[in-house]
């Protein structure tokens, strides 16, 4: 970490109007080394834009209160004014967290306003419990990567699925057994 600083990379399928992109610019170059975003065509024709950022961070509470502190309410107000401006398209997020063991991706697709702010909401409030998820006597082997997906009906973050850091396997979070399984 340069500077005391993570670094940060956005990544942006579709378009941005100028605003919005130096709107997310300046909000993550206060708390990350970063590029400008990085722009690529959208081939998934159901929505107008998806804004993936990846954070070279570990996810834990003081990503939240200490590094983006108040700035992570701003994200949230920026993401639900780029879900609006594109209309009946809509647009969706993907938010990475990578650190030296692991990548977590949180992948929200299209939301109203309110499903929006409850997904941004939950992203900050369950590092205690995916911490706990992630502890190894819990896991059959050690997960490269953790994906995890928002359900618009029972508005919860869930279908968590993890790749095997060693053997590739799909695994899968029992929530009633609080385990991983192969999946």
């Amino acid at each position: 970490m340069e500077g005391g600083r993570p670094s940060a990379e956005v990544l942006v399928e579709g378009e941005l109007s100028p605003f919005e992109h130096e709107a997310l610019y300046k909000l993550l170059k206060k708390h990350f080394r970063l590029e400008q975003p990085a722009y690529s065509e959208l081939l998934d024709e159901t929505i107008g834009t998806r804004v993936n950022i990846i954070f070279h961070n570990a996810y834990e509470r003081s990503f939240f209160t200490e590094t983006l502190q108040d700035d992570w309410r701003g994200l949230k107000e920026l993401f639900k004014q780029i879900r609006y401006r594109r209309g009946r398209l809509g647009a969706a997020f993907t938010m990475t967290f990578i650190d030296q063991k692991m990548r977590l991706v949180f992948s929200l697709g299209l939301s109203g306003d309110e499903e929006l702010g409850s997904a941004m909401d939950q992203i900050g409030h369950l590092t205690g419990i995916v911490g706990q998820m992630m502890r190894s006597e819990i896991m059959v082997e050690p997960l490269g990567q953790v994906e995890a997906s928002y359900d618009r009906k029972t508005d919860r973050w869930q279908w968590f699925r993890g790749i095997g850091l060693n053997d590739k396997r799909v695994y899968v979070f029992d929530e009633s057994l609080f385990r991983w399984k192969t999946g």
